[in-house]
């Protein structure tokens, strides 16, 4: 792909005139290989799900959706836009009941001191879920029951899983019109920077880079198929 193509030699003049060296030959080495050769619908799911939501790093489980969202929202890409938005209450809610099931009140409440006035400003439908510290037995409630199921935590990974296969195997952040909007390219790095991975955005219109730090960042519904 052209577009593609274009956006890592971008990266690599940005790294070279930084004096990344190490980033350069961990980029390099990563475009050789199988990781190199598209997005990585794994890897996202194993960030989600085997090292955000089971280490309670909140913050930077928030972080990777935002940036996903952030794609999203400078495209055409309404119905993909408003889709994401709702896995992403399905996904801050499995990580609200994985603390719980781990016996981690604390975290449930630091994630709601981190996040909660946001929360409550989207929809007023997270407000019951400020009561499930306090709540004695969540799993058996009838109004948090559903989200301890072994069927809802399946419909939830099937969901992430169809839906980041459709942006990347499809490739709809990399097929818009340049002289109508941004392309957004990311590349994650397999050298820690600052403890996470270097995320580029790349302006394709203005040759002009714009770089931003996300910890940790990884990389990708047919159709959705269950959120609550």
């Amino acid at each position: 792909m052209e577009n593609m193509q274009y956006a890592e030699e971008l990266v690599r003049e940005f790294l070279v005139f930084r004096g990344f060296t190490s980033t350069l030959k961990a980029f390099d080495s990563e475009l050789s290989t199988d990781i190199g050769n598209g997005f990585q619908v794994e890897k996202i799911m194993e960030l989600i799900f085997s090292v955000y939501v089971p280490k309670f790093q909140a913050e930077k489980l928030v972080g990777l959706l935002s940036f996903f969202k952030q794609c999203l929202s400078s495209s055409s890409e309404t119905v993909l836009l408003a889709t994401l938005s709702k896995m992403e209450v399905s996904i801050l809610r499995y990580y609200v009941v994985n603390a719980v099931n781990a016996g981690r009140r604390d975290k449930v409440l630091e994630f709601f001191g981190m996040k909660g006035n946001d929360l409550l400003q989207r929809s007023q439908d997270w407000t019951p879920w400020f009561a499930i510290p306090y709540v004695k037995k969540p799993s058996a409630d009838p109004e948090f029951r559903i989200y301890f199921s072994k069927e809802w935590y399946d419909a939830l990974r099937l969901s992430v899983r169809n839906f980041f296969s459709e942006i990347f195997n499809g490739t709809h952040i990399l097929q818009y019109s340049i002289s109508v909007m941004c392309i957004y390219i990311y590349i994650y790095v397999s050298c820690h920077l600052r403890a996470g991975y270097l995320c580029f955005c790349v302006h394709m219109s203005t040759n002009s880079i714009y770089v931003k730090y996300y910890q940790n960042f990884p990389t990708p519904i047919s159709k959705p198929v269950l959120f609550r």
